[in-house]
């Protein structure tokens, strides 16, 4: 009994998860399209004590700073309009048959509802999972040769500001979204309660199994190098 108790309760806190990673992968592909063409831009006006580039703005720049706009778009309604969301997963089995093509088969009976905040201060966090990449643009060689790179990393550092600083203005200043949730509370359950639940449990769940992922293998690692067997 302890044990399904313990099944239950982790399929309670991770169930959720799937929407955080959405929120991340969104804000994802807003940050570094953005970032890859203001990069370019400034590149081409020549920052940083170097002559222009020989690129700029150019039919790629431009398409890839209008992906970025559109899905900043999705990304901004999401913060600025934050709601108590109810989500529906059904798992699908594949059946194989004469076809020569699976035939997809919905199993109903296991699907999942739950519900969850559409933005929260607490998604703040997924931009830990973006950071590394224009941290690494911003840390690049300081040459005129590789100027792009710190400029892309000052670009993307920028936009995740950005984003962090309106998704925390719209909560708790603006107080967008707070009453939705408070109509919709569970019996008994506190706003702060309700929180703690919908957002920063799931997330708290997603930044533990991103770091075993991560922490896990790299161990491994570390010990295989400690006893002499190499990686």
């Amino acid at each position: 009994m302890a044990l399904l108790n313990g099944i239950f309760a982790l399929d309670r806190l991770l169930r959720r998860v799937p929407s955080i990673i959405e929120v991340w992968f969104l804000e994802f592909l807003t940050i570094i399209p953005l970032a890859l063409a203001l990069g370019s831009w400034l590149d081409r006006v020549g920052l940083r004590g170097c002559p222009p580039a020989g690129f700029g703005i150019d039919g790629s720049s431009i398409g890839i700073a209008l992906f970025g706009l559109a899905m900043g778009f999705f990304a901004v309604r999401r913060v600025l309009k934050p709601k108590v969301a109810k989500v529906e997963w059904t798992p699908v089995h594949t059946v194989k048959t004469a076809l020569p093509v699976p035939i997809p088969v919905p199993q109903r009976a296991a699907r999942v509802e739950y519900d969850v905040l559409s933005s929260h201060p607490s998604y703040s966090f997924v931009h830990l999972l973006t950071l590394p990449i224009p941290a690494v643009g911003l840390l690049a060689t300081d040459s005129c040769a590789t100027s792009f790179f710190p400029l892309f990393g000052m670009a993307g550092i920028a936009l995740i500001v950005a984003l962090i600083i309106l998704r925390l203005v719209s909560w708790y200043v603006l107080r967008l979204g707070r009453g939705d949730l408070e109509r919709r509370l569970p019996q008994g359950m506190s706003a702060a309660q309700a929180e703690w639940a919908l957002a920063w449990q799931p997330m708290i769940s997603m930044m533990v199994l991103i770091s075993l992922c991560i922490g896990i293998p790299l161990f491994i690692v570390w010990l295989r190098v400690q006893l002499g067997y190499g990686i």
